[in-house]
């Protein structure tokens, strides 16, 4: 087996054991006051196709193209679980580039990237100004390794479209309905254009910060298109389309987003190996050890 496929293997069984055995050094994830937990239920997940047209008229749309993958609305179930209460940080990742020399900057292989991996580091790690800011210019297997070494995993999309909201309502942001303005959230219309440091911002009712906006966060899920199509899917069809290079769902929106971006349930995707300026992520796990 050559050295590429022996990774690729290692990085399927992490995105699909979770927290299962890894040749990565491990950190037991103890710190339960970085963590908020989040209870099981089922809920609805999407939006149905009259109020995708409802939002479009509120936020002035001119069509709900953007919109179509949230459709059909349709129920879910999450089992009880927790959530980072904050975006992984540069700080907390160099602490894993110390611990995993494998995922440092000069390092990872080019075929593992898109060549801007940990574009804004030097050699000695990030900029002392970035510190608290969220790691960005990653890759969904560095995540994946990332939360494997925490003893955690990535949320599933349901599970952070879930966490996203109080559990009681159906509001179209994290923090309620208000539209996006400066001093509740980091996005395209206050001007920053760059990341700001994690928790800049009050939590939503479950105590997590920066659901929305800031950066968007890498799931678990690939991406198979809308609801729809991916429901139109046989299970055998979904595992056969799933890859190291299949894409997969990002949520949150970022710093450069718009108001239909940030919604609760606005869903989109992001290459796997695509390393950019504004794709993070956090973790998640059933229950800490």
């Amino acid at each position: 087996m050559t050295a590429r496929k022996m990774r690729d293997a290692t990085l399927l069984f992490v995105a699909l054991a979770g927290c299962g055995a890894t040749a990565l050094a491990r950190q037991p994830a103890t710190e339960t006051e970085d963590m908020r937990f989040v209870p099981g239920a089922t809920f609805r997940m999407g939006s149905s196709q009259s109020e995708i047209e409802r939002i479009g008229r509120a936020l002035g749309l001119r069509n709900t193209i953007q919109l179509k993958a949230e459709v059909p609305s349709h129920s879910v179930q999450v089992a009880d679980f927790f959530m980072d209460t904050h975006t992984v940080s540069n700080r907390d990742y160099a602490r894993f580039v110390a611990a995993n020399p494998t995922w440092a900057k000069v390092s990872l292989p080019d075929s593992e990237h898109n060549g801007r991996y940990l574009e804004h580091w030097t050699e000695d790690g990030p900029p002392e100004r970035l510190h608290n800011h969220p790691v960005t210019f990653i890759t969904w297997p560095s995540a994946v390794a990332y939360c494997a070494w925490r003893g955690k995993r990535l949320p599933t999309e349901a599970e952070y479209e879930w966490a996203s909201q109080d559990g009681e309502t159906r509001h179209e942001y994290p923090w309620g309905d208000d539209a996006p303005r400066d001093g509740i959230v980091s996005w395209g219309g206050n001007g920053i254009n760059t990341t700001v440091p994690v928790g800049s911002y009050a939590p939503n009712p479950r105590g997590l910060y920066d659901m929305s906006g800031n950066v968007w966060h890498f799931t678990s899920t690939p991406w198979f298109g809308s609801y729809a199509e991916t429901m139109a899917m046989k299970p055998s069809e979904r595992e056969e389309a799933t890859h190291s290079a299949t894409r997969r769902v990002v949520r949150g929106g970022s710093w450069g987003a718009n108001s239909a971006n940030l919604r609760v349930r606005y869903r989109d995707s992001h290459r796997p190996l695509d390393a950019r300026e504004m794709v993070g992520f956090r973790c998640a796990v059933q229950k800490p050890i």
